[in-house]
């Protein structure tokens, strides 16, 4: 296979080398994009610079859970790096990845309040939540659903959302993955410092110090974020309070070299979060009140022994991730859980030859939920093999996966991707991907059925396994210097799980299949010298078992950004557009647009000023029925490296 490093671009304009080396990969990073839009442009493109040669696409993904080149991957992967995460602007992880293909982000009222993240449709308990190597799921929810809300965008350096069937390495239940990454492998020794002020009561400040040399390599950050907030819920009318946020996040990783085949690796987080809310009940009288309180804590760490030379990788690593929540009514603690995962993975590579790779690999987890009530845990060992196999032009893998659940037994599943550069149309390529995965009842769902709140039907008939299968199909182009990505994707799932929502019975085992099948059009263009436009566009149709739309799934959400790019001042204007959907209650949820503009100024080399307006046209958007979401807010802010 022809390596395609070795075409350089020649630009005539500082704006259009920029995005043919951040950009030439078809991925999102926020935006609108129709296809007939992304076919005009690329056709004003072409006029401007066809004499030019193609940006070459060599941005790094790890969807193998090694580094791969995104032209050697057959699934869907976007992709923000730190540029892009400063860009956007948005201080919350939800923010961010409401901007990505095939991405919906629900929220109750904004910073800190509980978040859902859905990749396709799928929810948020099926998406697996990665930070550092970390499993950051919280095992003490009811569906092990990640808590999104208390990630802090200031900490990290890379995003990669992964969509569709991810359970061959990632774990049987991942029918999406988000990796995230606070370490950047390029740092160099300094200090990186920054502070923000904004509306409702709004600071942010984060300080993170790094230290490079040959043989070791170790950052410490530690973030603070404070919001006095907005009386989020429509029902709190009665002597209205402001519900607000605050976040202390502490990060710190060393990467020590050991020789030049060995090394060390070691990270950890602490995350401590305290939501206010309305809607929870006197500890005494059971009256309903809105003075509400939930504290969130989080800390996990990972370690990791890795060997590396040309022909063969392996890493021996152990992670654990302990989770404590309180929730207080009116200053009194009314309930608390504590989650814990623990895990220890053996990951290894084996280049057969210069186009043949193996990945192969082991992991054991451990899961721990303790209500105070109501205490379980239990074991899952998974064991996998995947080959990928590159020839002139395409390249395709194939992988098998065993998972053996103490509850639930052995489960197989499998994943087969490819792509392949069209005949004569080199910078065009096909690509697909199509596998299987499982999912076992949660501790919480399995420990709810069974305790004194559940009655008949959940009590009635244990819980088993959900069981899924996924394909896509996509066609990637470049054409000088815009790009175009269009995939079709389908999903079900067997037997899935959700909570009785007529009767409160408890957790219920649907018969049937729930689906999402859709489209994703992905594009980016640079309009002129100082002008690019980046945007997507999902169409997704869902339906449960009965045939009706699944709550909290818009058939189609939209994001298009335009940036300005003027020496050392750039700005960037992203609409967000959602469109219809409905809740559980089949309550309908209204159409919304949001205009959000960001500015940065780069005062010197080591200092920048930066500004942003969200929701510019200060639309009253309700993401969840009866709760609010924040108006027109402005943000000023400075940041500086020493």
């Amino acid at each position: 296979m022809t390596s395609r490093s070795q075409a350089t671009p020649s630009s005539p304009h500082p704006l259009a080398s920029h995005r043919q080396q951040r950009h030439a990969s078809p991925r999102a990073t926020s935006g609108l994009l129709t296809l007939s839009l992304g076919l005009c442009l690329t056709g004003h493109t072409i006029a401007q610079t066809a004499e030019e040669p193609a940006a070459i696409d060599e941005t790094v993904v790890v969807a193998s859970r090694v580094a791969d080149l995104s032209h050697q991957v057959g699934v869907s992967v976007s992709v923000l790096d730190r540029e892009d995460i400063l860009s956007l602007g948005y201080p919350d992880l939800g923010s961010l990845l409401d901007t990505q293909p095939g991405v919906t982000v629900t929220m109750d009222g904004g910073f800190g309040k509980a978040a859902a993240v859905r990749i396709r449709g799928e929810e948020g308990f099926r998406t697996r939540i990665v930070l550092d190597g970390i499993n950051i799921a919280e095992p003490s929810s009811p569906q092990i659903s990640p808590r999104i809300e208390h990630i802090l965008a200031s900490e990290l350096t890379r995003v990669e959302i992964l969509r569709g069937p991810q359970g061959l390495l990632w774990g049987a239940d991942a029918g999406g993955v988000v990796l995230m990454s606070t370490i950047d492998q390029a740092a160099t020794t300094g200090l990186d410092a920054s502070v923000e002020i904004g509306g409702d009561e709004f600071g942010q400040a984060a300080i993170k110090g790094t230290y490079a040399s040959e043989q070791i390599t170790g950052t410490l950050s530690v973030a603070t974020l404070e919001s006095e907030g907005i009386n989020a819920r429509d029902s709190d009318n009665v002597d209205p309070d402001r519900d607000g946020y605050d976040n202390t996040t502490v990060h710190g990783a060393v990467d020590v070299r050991l020789t030049d085949t060995w090394s060390i690796k070691i990270s950890a987080t602490d995350i401590d979060g305290d939501n206010e809310y309305d809607s929870c009940y006197d500890t005494v009288t059971f009256a309903l009140l809105n003075d509400c309180d939930d504290r969130y804590e989080q800390q996990a760490w990972r370690a990791a022994v890795a060997y590396q030379e040309d022909a063969h990788s392996l890493e021996l690593s152990a992670a654990s991730s302990d989770t404590e929540r309180a929730f207080f009514s009116a200053g009194l603690l009314s309930f608390g859980t504590t989650g814990e995962i623990n895990a220890l993975s053996l990951l290894g590579t084996w280049r057969v030859s210069p186009n043949t790779r193996i990945t192969y690999g082991a992991e054991e987890e451990k899961q721990k939920l303790d209500d105070g009530a109501t205490g379980r845990e239990r074991d899952n060992t998974g064991l996998y093999l995947e080959l990928q196999q590159q020839w002139l032009g395409g390249v395709i893998t194939a992988g098998w996966r065993r998972d053996d659940n103490d509850d639930f037994g052995e489960h197989d599943s499998w994943r087969i991707s490819a792509r392949q550069t069209l005949p004569g149309l080199d910078q065009w390529s096909l690509r697909g991907a199509i596998g299987t995965g499982f999912r076992a009842p949660s501790l919480y769902e399995i420990a709810y059925n069974t305790g004194p709140f559940a009655y008949p039907p959940a009590t009635l008939a244990p819980l088993k396994e959900e069981q899924s299968e996924g394909w896509e199909i996509g066609l990637v182009g470049l054409l000088s210097d815009a790009t175009v990505e269009v995939i079709w994707f389908d999903q079900q799932i067997d037997n899935e799980i959700i909570y009785d929502m007529a009767n409160y019975s408890g957790y219920l085992q649907t018969e049937g299949k729930s689906t999402s099948e859709g489209i994703e059009l992905v594009g980016s263009v640079s309009l002129s010298q100082r002008w690019a436009l980046e945007g997507n566009f999902t169409w997704n149709d869902t339906a449960q078992q009965d045939g009706r739309q699944r709550p909290y799934r818009p058939e189609e959400t939209g994001r298009i950004s335009l940036i300005w790019d003027q020496s050392n001042v750039t700005a960037r204007l992203t609409a967000r557009h959602t469109g219809k959907a409905v809740d559980p209650f089949l309550t309908p949820i209204d159409t919304t647009l949001t205009l959000d503009l960001t500015a940065r100024w780069a005062v010197s080399p080591r200092w920048s000023l930066e500004a942003r307006v969200l929701n510019l046209t200060d639309e009253t958007n309700q993401q969840v029925p009866g709760y609010r979401m924040p108006g027109l807010t402005a943000y000023a802010g400075v940041r500086v490296s020493l």
